[in-house]
């Protein structure tokens, strides 16, 4: 589908204040239910990640992050009701998503025809899972990587940086305070996606 020129505008709009909003409120609300979508919408944090959803209700959800000038991506694994294909995010596309968040590369590849935003979610549990990551970027660079749980992050950020200088770094799940993301922060992550709404602070 030929996008309009309006939506190359905002495409356009979206990649830069991407990587603005990375550099200055590293702090991404990661949204689970309808309630925390509310709370997130007041929060000071510009990026929001969505978690759930269905055919029936995503766009909607879409549209109130867009409302108060937040950037939405969605999260197209965790969705009820979809497939994980082009056509899933063609739809996504077309209700405003800015971004993509997946595990799979023909998602995170149909995300890119659409110039949305990607972002590739990997669990770094053991050296197995690492590998695999690191192939997947060799046939594929996102925007981003989601690098899950947080806490080994760290291990293995360094490695990432020397292949891929110019991706984002980001780490997920298992922090449970500021001092956590500090420290993240410190060893080089460049966002920490967060749950907690406690944590939503700039």
């Amino acid at each position: 589908m030929q996008e309009s020129n309006g939506n190359k505008i905002q495409i356009a709009r979206d990649k830069y204040r991407w990587d603005e909003m990375l550099q200055h409120s590293p702090i991404i609300a990661a949204i689970r239910s309808a309630e925390a979508l509310q709370t997130a919408i007041i929060s000071p944090i510009k990026i929001i990640y969505l978690l759930f959803g269905n055919p029936m209700n995503i766009a909607k959800m879409i549209e109130s992050v867009r409302a108060c000038g937040k950037l939405p991506l969605v999260n197209a694994d965790l969705l009820q009701g979809f497939s994980r294909d082009a056509h899933a995010v063609e739809y996504l596309s077309s209700c405003g998503a800015a971004g993509i968040i997946s595990t799979h590369h023909e998602t995170l590849r149909a995300a890119r025809a659409h110039e949305l935003i990607t972002v590739l979610r990997t669990f770094i549990i053991d050296s197995a899972a690492v590998e695999a990551g690191r192939r997947f970027l060799i046939h594929f660079q996102p925007d981003a990587i989601e690098l899950l749980p947080a806490i080994a992050a760290p291990l293995v950020v360094n490695r990432i940086r020397e292949a891929h200088p110019a991706l984002h770094v980001i780490a997920g799940g298992l922090v449970s305070d500021l001092k956590q993301v500090e420290q993240l922060m410190n060893a080089g992550i460049d966002a920490v996606s967060l749950s907690d709404p406690q944590l939503w602070v700039i």
